[in-house]
């Protein structure tokens, strides 16, 4: 009986033992896995793209030294877009974006108007006006100057006048 005891204890401490190693297996394995899904891969480089090595990538770009070159940019025959200076309108004000997901930028307001970009979070926009049912605001990006709608309720303005 004693012998049959020891048996059944042994058994028993083996099957516990053999439990608890397969489990920190799998809680390795996962942290293993868990781990290597976290690093993003390296962009991928294609055939017909450049790839600028060194601080100068305007040297790869034969179009943008032309264009930073005022020498090259005064030559009798070709012209560079200027920017036109815009004129604020009396009742606009300064925004930021605040939805942390960004915006998008549409030609209208309302959702069936065609999508012109996307606004990222925190990104400054000159607001022209809002939409006479209040649910939409037109807004200026200031680096690009590219006019659209965005929702309204997205974004904070940077001064303390409020809109009308």
């Amino acid at each position: 009986m004693k012998g049959c005891l020891v048996g059944f204890s042994k058994l028993t401490l083996g099957v516990f033992l053999a439990i608890f190693l397969l489990s920190l297996a799998g809680v390795a394995t996962a942290r293993y896995f868990m781990t290597r899904l976290s690093v993003l891969p390296s962009k991928p480089v294609f055939s017909n793209e450049t790839v600028v090595t060194g601080a100068d990538p305007a040297a790869a770009d034969p179009t943008a030294t032309a264009a930073s070159d005022p020498a090259a940019a005064s030559t009798p025959g070709t012209s560079t877009p200027e920017q036109v200076p815009f004129e604020r309108p009396p009742d606009s004000y300064d925004a930021v974006v605040v939805q942390p997901i960004g915006l998008v930028l549409r030609s209208g307001p309302g959702q069936e108007f065609q999508q012109l970009g996307g606004i990222d979070y925190n990104d400054p926009v000159l607001v022209l006006k809002s939409s006479d049912d209040g649910e939409w605001l037109n807004v200026r990006l200031p680096d690009t100057g590219q006019e659209g709608w965005i929702k309204s309720g997205n974004t904070q303005p940077l001064t303390a006048q409020q809109p009308q």
